[in-house]
């Protein structure tokens, strides 16, 4: 095996390539990494590279000064840096090696979130009629049923489509009384028939007449309960009741008793958040990585070990000219409502990497402001050529690093 050899990027021929060693030096507090495999610059393995002058490095300084030099092609550089170790060095490095591996990998992409209500069951009540508010018997933060009264409102409004009502309901009676009659006087030849069709057309437009008006009262948020009542009512009842439009929580409230109020005036805002969206922001550079369908899981500082599992369902179209970022919506299932409205999160995304070349996260060692690895020449006893990692990507479960 030699030090210098390649790894092509192609799968094919990384699977077929044979596992190679890994080895890393401790220098007191200080660890040097070595590793038996060159990084994938695109290149197919050769069966031997073209000799290379290798530079001896005499000290982890002399190695940062060479990684920092803008001056020299990186790659170049990164070809012909070797540490050289004497004998001593060797038994004091404490040297060990461990192969590389080819394996599946899957990548982490890390994003603040914020809780966001479910828009779809979050509700903005409004009346449906204009008049005084009579009474308010629900509170900030009350959990509501779908159809509890929320307010009480007395309205003219309301109270002349009742009287419409009965008023409608009356007539109907007296033509379906005139109609009973009129057949009878039909039956007995004292009626024509002509007669009867004119009465008959009658109560069919009064039925008609009574519909309607018993639509309107729906319309205006009467429930069948209190239509019926009427029949039997001595008067009209102008109070008309707001009901709660979902199960769910008083968010907002606007309602106090004597507010005038219209159709056009929001009273409450009820909210239901049994599943509730988490907004996370993702940069421009990582819109290949997430998209709808992608799962997620989400945590937060509040509850320690705790995670919560969604999935995205949607991506803004326009990135924020500002941030470049473009939100993503995350719907997560809340049954306990732990998740509050406008809580900061952390989200990961996670996402499929294929086959790649991992090494033990500690087989890497910064030098300066980037990452090495250091290979084990086979012919040459305590030299170690110098590889730069390019990228990486770290398995959150196996702690693996993989060598791009």
């Amino acid at each position: 095996m030699k030090g210098e050899d390649m790894l092509n990027t192609d799968q094919k021929e990384t699977t077929s390539t044979p596992r190679r060693r890994v080895i890393w030096i401790g220098f007191g507090a200080i660890a040097i990494v070595a590793i038996a495999v060159g990084l994938w610059f695109g290149a197919r393995p050769s069966s031997r590279p073209k000799p290379r002058q290798h530079t001896p490095m005499s000290s982890m300084a002399d190695m940062a000064a060479s990684s920092n030099d803008t001056s020299t092609d990186a790659a170049a550089a990164n070809a012909e840096l070797q540490v050289e170790l004497g004998p001593d060095d060797l038994k004091k490095a404490q040297v060990r090696t461990v192969h590389v591996n080819v394996r599946e990998t899957s990548g982490t992409l890390r994003v603040p979130g914020i809780v966001n209500p479910d828009e779809y069951r979050e509700v903005h009540v409004t009346p449906l009629v204009g008049g005084v508010i009579r009474q308010v018997p629900v509170m900030l933060g009350d959990r509501v049923r779908r159809g509890q009264a929320m307010a009480v409102i007395f309205s003219s409004d309301f109270a002349d489509a009742e009287t419409a009502y009965l008023a409608m309901l009356a007539e109907l009676e007296a033509d379906h009384k005139k109609l009973e009659r009129t057949q009878k006087l039909v039956k007995l030849g004292a009626a024509s028939q002509q007669e009867e069709e004119d009465v008959t057309a009658d109560h069919a437009a009064h039925e008609a007449h009574v519909r309607a008006a018993i639509a309107k009262l729906q319309v205006l948020g009467a429930s069948d309960r209190q239509i019926a009542a009427l029949k039997q009512a001595e008067q009209v009842d102008p109070n008309l009741s707001v009901p709660a439009p979902i199960n769910g929580i008083v968010l907002a409230r606007t309602a106090n008793p004597g507010l005038v109020t219209n159709m056009s005036q929001e009273l409450f805002t009820v909210v239901d958040l049994s599943t509730v969206w988490v907004m996370a922001s993702i940069n421009e550079k990582d819109f290949s990585t997430v998209h709808v369908g992608t799962t997620a899981t989400v945590t937060a500082l509040a509850y320690p070990g705790r995670v919560w599992k969604g999935r995205v369902v949607y991506i803004q179209p326009k990135v924020d000219p500002n941030t470049r970022t473009a939100q993503a919506r995350i719907e997560v299932a809340n049954p306990e409502e732990s998740l509050r409205l406008d809580m900061y999160m952390d989200v990961a995304f996670m996402s499929a990497g294929g086959k790649g070349l991992t090494v033990p996260e500690s087989a890497v060692q910064a030098i300066g402001e980037k990452q090495y690895v250091f290979l084990p020449i086979s012919d040459s006893e305590g030299s170690f050529a110098v590889r730069q990692v390019r990228e990486r990507y770290v398995n959150r479960i196996l702690r693996k690093k993989v060598i791009a």
